[in-house]
């Protein structure tokens, strides 16, 4: 290649760049930050505003605050109560649970996140496997394979796509005359490749996995509804209805003070007749209404006493009650006691646990006994593990005393309540830019403040939320894209591919562009893939007289191809519980590679 000075380091820059990616031997964001600097030192991009231009990046700032409305979809319950449909209608057919999980996950992560949505929906993989009899390995790959598929349906749906929106708007306006990519832009074919690839999996890719049964995939501790099971909760929980002639009626929790008198916890307080709020936290300080309905925890007999001397009225709850009042707000949660811990020898009630921590301590787990009468009164000792409910947040303070060991997962735990809100705030995001033609980034970030604010989402959510790695690739690898771009490296690489596809005309490009941009996902990152493969298909579209509209498309597709190796992001969340191996991503990965090459070079040419 006949290349000026500065295109040779910028290549030599996307080599070594691409080494590291790969062998990890710096962190991701090290290595990503060191390309604007090293580009800059060699005076390869001598002027600093080029160098730092992703910092101002629309792209990078939309994709952290998708990064956040996905966080608030699951944290308010959305996804969840999506997918536990699933467990009704899927019974025990494996190829139907294959289809239903991969279309719901597929189409959640048009506006998700991918990696979040494997995250949510895995434990239901997991549920919906056991209860059916089928081999978690039957379901977890096609669920992780789902998430990638989905991705390629919005703008929206993976940073690739934003990417190529972005690249249009900045660098590439140069090569194209008033091209802009809307939101549904990628959807006529990215719904192909999720439905041949759904198809694919459910009538032979489901067919090349292992069968593996064992049953302590899941990482991590026990999720609430476990915790639930194993302390007996939802045997002993009860629905407790205050009548208008209940003596109850317009006293607080404080004053009545049931814990004490009876020996009964409330978990939430459903209010029927409220007009916003209707799952209420049992704070002291909340007087009882006419209507209301207390969920409570304890012994029967208790339960019976309190209706009998107060004139509340008596109902049994079961599980499905514990499932809606565990996805209201309330949740539970498993602490141990640690050697050296202040809390041995001392009870709950001398402790002030709930005055200090806002929790109900519900029951005491110790050497397998569970102490559920009274355990506020029980002395606590060393490995002693205990059950409390409350909300969210309250627990995740708990879990940060050093005297207390958290052993829930707690990444599962949401609030529904909020559901209809986030779901608002998302069509917020999404209005926007289709019909006032506002910038994504800013109606994206817009609906991710508010989602905060108005408490869809927590802190802690939004700091696990944003996957910094993508948000520093993109920092550090546009500007290698453009030094690619301005040094005739782009322009090289796009004539040896209009060169190679000329005989196949416009398939034959089209095909190695995404053969090209798959590559360079694999061996760096899909966010990478996309900000380095956007000039080459630009330039190559131009050179062979193609659509440049469809050689970007292409290529943001063939950046998604990511199925092949298990350490790409939504791959390595199903490893270890699916009990997969390196070769079982090769063997079915490389297929489906083929499946989603074939759908998206077809699709084109056909349309």
């Amino acid at each position: 290649m006949d290349l000026p000075v500065e295109g040779w380091i910028a290549l030599g820059t996307l080599a070594a760049a691409t080494t590291l990616f790969i062998t990890k031997k710096l962190p991701i964001p090290v290595t990503a930050l060191a390309i604007p600097v090293v580009l800059y030192a060699t005076q390869v991009l001598p002027d600093a505003r080029d160098v730092l231009q992703g910092f101002g990046s629309q792209a990078a700032l939309a994709i952290a605050a998708v990064f956040v409305l996905g966080a608030g979809l699951k944290e308010s319950g959305v996804a969840t109560l999506m997918a536990r449909g699933l467990q009704r209608v899927g019974g025990k057919s494996e190829p139907v649970l294959v289809a239903l999980l991969m279309v719901s996950c597929g189409l959640l992560s048009a506006v998700m996140s991918n990696a979040a949505v494997v995250a949510i929906l895995l434990p239901v993989g997991v549920s919906l496997a056991h209860r059916a009899g089928v081999a978690t390995s039957r379901l977890l790959m096609p669920l992780a394979f789902a998430a990638v598929l989905g991705g390629t349906v919005t703008l929206i749906g993976t940073a690739p796509n934003f990417l190529v929106g972005d690249y249009v708007l900045t660098d590439g306006a140069q090569y194209v005359d008033g091209l802009e990519f809307h939101i549904f832009d990628f959807a006529p074919v990215g719904l192909a490749i999720l439905a041949v690839g759904t198809l694919f999996m459910v009538f032979v890719g489901r067919r090349m996995l292992p069968v593996n049964r064992l049953e302590d995939r899941m990482a991590a501790g026990r999720l609430p509804a476990e915790v639930a099971q194993s302390f007996d909760v939802a045997e002993r929980l009860f629905a407790l209805s205050v009548p208008a002639d209940c003596a109850l009626r317009d006293k607080t929790i404080a004053g009545i003070d049931i814990r004490n008198r009876f020996g009964l916890s409330i978990l939430m307080i459903y209010r029927p007749k409220a007009v916003a709020k209707r799952w209420l936290d049992p704070e002291p300080d909340r007087a009882l209404r006419e209507g209301d309905i207390l969920y409570v925890q304890g012994e029967e007999v208790q339960a019976w006493s309190i209706c009998e001397d107060e004139g509340l009225q008596f109902g049994l709850a079961d599980e499905r009650a514990m499932a809606r009042v565990l996805r209201h707000g309330a949740t539970l949660a498993e602490f141990a006691i640690p050697p050296y811990s202040r809390a041995v020898g001392r009870t709950a009630r001398d402790m002030k646990f709930r005055e200090r921590f806002g929790l109900n301590m519900m029951a005491i787990n110790r050497r397998e006994a569970v102490i559920d009468e009274r355990p506020q009164d029980e002395e606590l000792e060393v490995g002693d593990a205990f059950a409390v409910t409350g909300p969210v947040e309250k627990i995740h303070r708990l879990g940060d005393h050093p005297d207390f060991t958290l052993l829930t997962d707690m990444t599962h735990a949401e609030d529904a309540t909020q559901a209809p809100l986030a779901i608002l705030l998302l069509v917020a995001a999404l209005i926007p830019p289709i019909l006032l033609d506002v910038p994504l980034a800013v109606s994206a970030l817009g609906a991710a403040l508010l989602m905060f604010v108005c408490g869809c989402v927590s802190r802690r959510a939004v700091r696990r939320a944003v996957d910094w790695n993508v948000i520093f690739l993109i920092v550090g690898t546009l500007p290698l894209g453009m030094a690619l771009d301005r040094h005739e490296v782009a322009g090289e690489a796009a004539g040896l591919i209009v060169a190679a596809g000329d005989s196949l005309g416009t398939v034959g490009v089209l095909s190695l562009l995404f053969l090209l941009a798959a590559v360079l996902a694999v061996l760096t990152s899909n966010a990478a893939a996309a900000v380095i493969a956007a000039p080459v298909a630009a330039r190559a579209a131009m050179e062979a007289g193609i659509d440049v509209r469809d050689a970007l498309l292409v290529m943001g597709y063939g950046c998604s191809c990511a199925f092949l190796l298990p350490f790409a992001q939504c791959n390595i969340l199903v490893m270890a519980p699916g009990g997969y191996g390196t070769k079982d991503f090769v063997r079915v990965g490389a297929v489906m590679s083929v499946v989603m090459a074939i759908t998206t070079i077809a699709a084109f040419a056909l349309f």
